[in-house]
């Protein structure tokens, strides 16, 4: 009965108009999870050694990149990148 609570919820959301809050949640899960998939990506895919400076452009390059998808497509986004985005969260 949770379970399935749950996901008819989901399912509304999904299927509803996008909202004005949507994108601004699409916009910053967006930019938090490009920007670690950025500093992330670069670290581990780049030719080594690279300098700090570098790796941090990198990764406000694929935030601005993926907070601009987030705002067009903001469900989608949020839903992919939303594990990305709490990356180092925790306490």
């Amino acid at each position: 009965m949770i379970f399935k609570r749950g996901s008819l919820t989901f399912r509304e959301w999904w299927h509803a108009p996008i909202t004005p809050r949507d994108r601004v949640t699409g916009l910053i899960i967006g930019g938090a999870g490009g920007f670690w998939i950025g500093l992330l990506g670069r670290i581990a895919l780049g030719a080594t050694p690279v300098g700090f400076a570098e790796v941090v452009l990198w990764g406000l390059g694929a935030m601005i990149c993926c907070a601009i998808l987030g705002y067009a497509f903001p469900k989608l986004m949020s839903v992919v990148l939303f594990p990305i985005s709490i990356f180092g969260v925790s306490s």
